[in-house]
């Protein structure tokens, strides 16, 4: 009796350590950290999370913009920011602790979801991890990020 119980607590405490490594890392696809904000839909949460459906081909045709959202998941983003006219004010965590081909995956993910495949340029190119690894050398702040987005002229 003692044997089953003793094996029954370590199969409960290996499957909440492994639930928690898994929280801890958004589950077993990256792209899952995304929906918690951003929805399942890419339309995000009014006033709270942008929209990333519709909304991120933009950033990519803007000059720099996709050296900005390289950066955004890697560093996060802090302050108002206007998406199409709606306000949104939430941070958004950094996601440095991706590798350099995981982030690739998310933003091509997000690239290609909801429709935004459609909206891109016909000579769009998908992320490369090296283009990752270069944005890593020159870390940013929350506050530089939300500067840069500034200037990327989004309205």
């Amino acid at each position: 009796m003692k044997r089953v119980w003793l094996a029954t607590l370590v199969a409960l405490v290996v499957a909440a350590l492994s639930t928690a490594a898994m929280a801890r890392s958004g589950g077993a696809d990256p792209f899952n950290r995304c929906v918690g904000c951003h929805k399942s839909t890419g339309l995000g949460i009014p006033g709270y999370a942008p929209p990333l459906a519709a909304h991120i081909p933009d950033i990519e045709r803007a000059p720099g913009g996709r050296t900005y959202l390289i950066q955004v998941l890697l560093y996060g983003l802090k302050g108002e920011i206007r998406v199409k006219g709606k306000r949104f004010d939430a941070t958004m965590p950094a996601f440095n602790d991706l590798k350099d081909g995981e982030a690739a995956a998310v933003l091509n993910r997000i690239l290609t979801s909801w429709g935004n495949d459609k909206l891109l340029p016909k000579d769009h190119k998908a992320i490369d991890p090296g283009e990752v690894k270069a944005r890593r050398e020159n870390k940013l702040t929350v506050e530089q990020i939300h500067a840069i987005r500034g200037k990327l002229g989004l309205k």
